[in-house]
């Protein structure tokens, strides 16, 4: 099959716009840039030994990505892309040249290149990278819908927390595994900075065990962010899934510090759990807290297929890089992937754990008007989208638990977590009330960060119990589990003084976390897996499945807990049938 003469131009490689020209007359591969006179060698660990990825699908393209190995590289050595139909690259949809330049030791030898422009909508591809006359692995990618284009249905998967040192990724092998998946939402904490915190880490598995470049325990510098995406890239299952299916991936603390913040009253990071906050030594220096802030975002860059907004000139972290964005999937679901650890302020109660962080007793602060999670731009952005969206679904890709969990006490009710939505309170009912008032339909959001199943109501007002009164719901919101991190209590019980133990145990038990909470529909925070969720026209429907972490098997079962329904017509959450475990 012949391919017309074709001209391709403005690349997005390893970051930096670059114009390149490639031109080709054949469908067949071996025709093309790379040469039939010499096979193609298939050791392909050797040069990429961390695989291929896409991600942040558009109607005409992805952002492919790939690493050549240190050992692999050569000075003036170019890479080459390929893009096909077919997963023989018969039929060729796309071929181009990386110049050497562009894989470089500043980038710690990544390349994430934009084809957006130069592919078919809605339709999925195979690519691959050949390097030094060797191949790469096969990935698939797939492209998005045409925008406003009439769509019956759509899969997501969702994941979050996938601790390396806590367990094994048999979830990521089984959505390898799952054809009917269009695309994967990460909803942060793709990496923990974290080699061993005693807190929320318990170190069971001595084959996950990782060593920092600074021998710490905590990530200090862009080596240490660095060493944990490539530990965390080289699992098999990761690799698996990430070459089978194009991730959308946002972040959230794990990726700098946990719990982090900016403080806005230093114009630096806030991390209220760090070695540079807490440590003597470092003196709490902003500029040291600002240049972890700027490391851990740029591994993030290099390491993540996303397509996002960068100035690499910039040493203020908020223009460095800018990563809440759209993503429009036909006329059927409108994406809007939040940012909300970049611009929130500081903790309301305090940055202790227990009665500060975390059950902030006799603290009021987190109803507060000057709390904000997403700072004023990133708010208008969101609200002035959603709102005008003609999507049947406007859909959140947001990190932290958006809506009221607390303890019923004699004088009202207390938020458990404040580093989640109910410490901004706040804005959160600014844009529920903004919501409600431009009675925006079929609102959904899908969270993380937790380690926890939940399937919830968003409510207009959530001391309004009444299921009668069908304006107070505004949307349903789904928060997947981790694949490995820690539950709930072990997260947060570590904090919590010796006495109170047990009392936190039991508030957060599904029974009386429901009492206290009646939107909440459902709750779990013992086991891991991950969750998809499916639109279309009439419905959304959300399944909850268990894999084990503690097995480290791409074949182990997999079981479904828990199926919510949402239609378009009924304000309530369906349960329907499911294996319940």
């Amino acid at each position: 099959m012949s391919i017309d003469r074709r001209t391709f131009l403005s690349f997005l490689a390893a970051g930096v716009a670059t114009p390149y020209v490639v031109t080709f007359t054949s469908g067949d591969a071996q025709a093309g840039l790379v040469s039939a006179d010499a096979p193609l060698n298939q050791d392909s660990h050797r040069v990429f030994s961390l695989s291929v990825s896409s991600g942040d699908p558009t109607p005409t393209g992805v952002v492919l990505w790939t690493r050549v190995d240190p050992s692999a590289w050569r000075a003036g050595q170019a890479l080459i892309v390929q893009v096909a139909r077919d997963p023989e690259f018969i039929q060729l949809e796309f071929e181009s040249i990386v110049e050497s330049q562009n894989i470089r030791p500043e980038r710690d030898y990544c390349v994430s290149i934009d084809v957006d422009g130069y592919l078919q909508p809605n339709l999925r591809y195979y690519y691959r990278f050949v390097y030094d006359n060797t191949v790469s692995r096969t990935g698939r990618c797939r492209t998005a819908p045409p925008f406003g284009a009439e769509l019956d249905h759509l899969k997501l998967a969702l994941l979050t927390c996938q601790d390396y040192t806590n367990g094994y990724y048999g979830a990521l092998a089984q959505i390898a595994q799952d054809d009917s998946i269009d695309f994967v939402l990460h909803l942060g904490d793709f990496i923990y900075e974290t080699a061993g915190d005693p807190r929320f880490q318990s170190l069971p598995f001595e084959d996950r065990l990782i060593v920092l470049p600074s021998d710490g325990l905590v990530a200090l510098d862009l080596d240490d962010y660095r060493h944990l995406y490539k530990t965390y890239r080289s699992d098999p299952f990761l690799q698996q899934a990430m070459e089978q299916h194009t991730f959308i991936i946002t972040r959230d603390d794990h990726e700098t510090a946990n719990d982090a913040y900016w403080d806005y009253e230093r114009d630096t990071l806030g991390a209220p759990d760090h070695p540079f906050t807490l440590d003597a030594a470092y003196g709490n220096d902003p500029a040291r807290l600002n240049q972890l802030m700027l490391d851990s975002q740029q591994a993030w860059l290099e390491y993540v297929p996303a397509r996002v907004e960068v100035d690499w000139s910039s040493s203020d972290p908020h223009r460095f890089l800018k990563y809440y964005r759209r993503v429009q999937l036909g006329n059927l679901v409108d994406l809007f992937m939040l940012d909300g650890r970049s611009y929130r302020t500081a903790h309301p109660c305090g940055e202790g754990d227990f009665f500060e962080r975390y059950v902030p007793y006799g603290c009021s602060n987190w109803q507060s008007d000057q709390q904000s999670l997403l700072g004023a731009d990133q708010r208008d952005w969101l609200l002035n989208g959603v709102i005008g969206s003609t999507a049947r679904w406007k859909l959140l890709g947001n990190q932290t638990y958006m809506g009221s969990l607390g303890i019923q006490l004699s004088n009202g009710k207390m938020p458990i977590n404040v580093d989640a939505w109910d410490g901004f309170d706040y804005e959160r009912n600014l844009i529920n009330n903004e919501i409600a008032a431009n009675q925006v339909e079929n609102f959904v959001v899908v969270t993380g960060d937790l380690h926890t199943y939940m399937a919830s109501h968003i409510k207009q007002d959530y001391d309004n119990r009444s299921i009668f009164n069908f304006n107070n719901f505004i949307g349903v919101e789904f928060m997947t589990p981790s694949v490995t991190s820690a539950g709930l209590f072990d997260m947060i019980g570590a904090s919590t003084p010796q006495g109170e133990q047990q009392l936190l145990a039991q508030a957060v038990t599904n029974t009386a976390v429901r009492l206290t909470n009646p939107h909440i529909r459902y709750f779990n925070t013992t086991q891991n897996g991950y969750s998809t969720i499916e639109f279309s026209n009439k419905q959304c429907d959300w399944k909850a499945y268990i894999v084990d972490k503690n097995v480290n098997d791409g074949e182990q079962a997999v079981k479904l807990i828990r199926h919510y329904r949402k239609y378009t017509t009924f304000p309530w959450l369906v349960t329907q049938a499911a294996l319940i475990y």
